[in-house]
């Protein structure tokens, strides 16, 4: 197991990736602050913050996460799909200033195809697909296999998650997040959305992903545990967030109702 967990593989593409994606943040806000009068301190921020999200992409995309789960775990892939699709895209929203996300909306071209794929229902909906369609056994089994396809994957799942979490904080004053009552129903639907698939990975009596094989047992693990192990870590990992936001937004709702009695 060492020998695994010292095997320094890198996909560079990725890291210049999100270099890359940094440095359009930057010059976007700090090189058009003026442009956009955004404010200094607050600006700072959000820039942590969506410092933050791109840091949490790097840790799941990059060694040791990575090649684990690419190469020897599939409860270690699913451990990447809570941090790119659950904890990494709220991070990097929050980190928006509401006057760039605007701008979508304000094209005379682009703001009736914005205003549409930003409707909340398109949202779920499409999060959804993309999370069923890449645990396809033979999906799956072919994004792991082909790196090409493992890196469509994560696109898929970064952006579609960008898009779910979209009515929950996004920055926009023109498209702006949901009210309290509708976030709640809306953190209801998405947790009991995926309740099929967690059920089907986590109780399955055999082993439904075949590339993890022969390559669990260097971890301690046969590939059905493993597999279990995934499961629960996919719904324990999206509960604890969506439960904690369910909350969250309950108690602001209470706060802002008893404000105006």
């Amino acid at each position: 197991m060492l020998s695994v967990l010292l095997n320094t593989y890198f996909h560079y593409e990725i890291i210049f990736g999100l270099l890359v994606l940094e440095f359009i943040y930057l010059a976007t806000v700090f090189g058009m602050k003026n442009k956009f009068s955004i404010n200094p301190q607050t600006d700072s921020k959000k820039s942590f913050t969506f410092l933050l999200g791109v840091l949490v992409l790097f840790l799941a995309l990059v060694w040791p996460v990575h090649y684990i789960s690419e190469y020897y775990l599939f409860s270690a892939h699913m451990l990447q799909h809570v941090m790119i699709s659950y904890i990494a895209p709220p991070l990097l929203l929050l980190g928006l200033n509401h006057k760039i996300t605007d701008l979508l909306f304000k094209l005379k071209l682009s703001k009736y195809i914005f205003n549409f794929i930003f409707n909340p229902a398109f949202c779920f909906v499409l999060f959804n697909i993309v999370f069923g369609l890449w645990h396809i056994p033979n999906v799956y089994n072919l994004s792991v296999s082909f790196d090409k396809f493992h890196a469509l994957e994560h696109t898929m799942f970064i952006i579609s998650a960008i898009f779910m979490w979209w009515p929950l904080v996004t920055p926009s004053l023109i498209k702006p997040s949901l009210h309290y009552s509708l976030k709640l129903i809306y953190l209801f639907l998405l947790s009991i959305a995926q309740i099929i698939v967690f059920g089907i990975i986590t109780y399955s009596s055999e082993n439904i992903y075949e590339h993890y094989q022969n390559s669990t047992y260097i971890f301690g693990l046969s590939p059905l545990q493993d597999q279990q192990l995934g499961g629960v870590i996919m719904k324990v990992g999206t509960a604890l967030i969506l439960m904690g936001l369910f909350i969250y937004y309950y108690f602001k709702w209470y706060l802002s109702e008893k404000r105006y009695q």
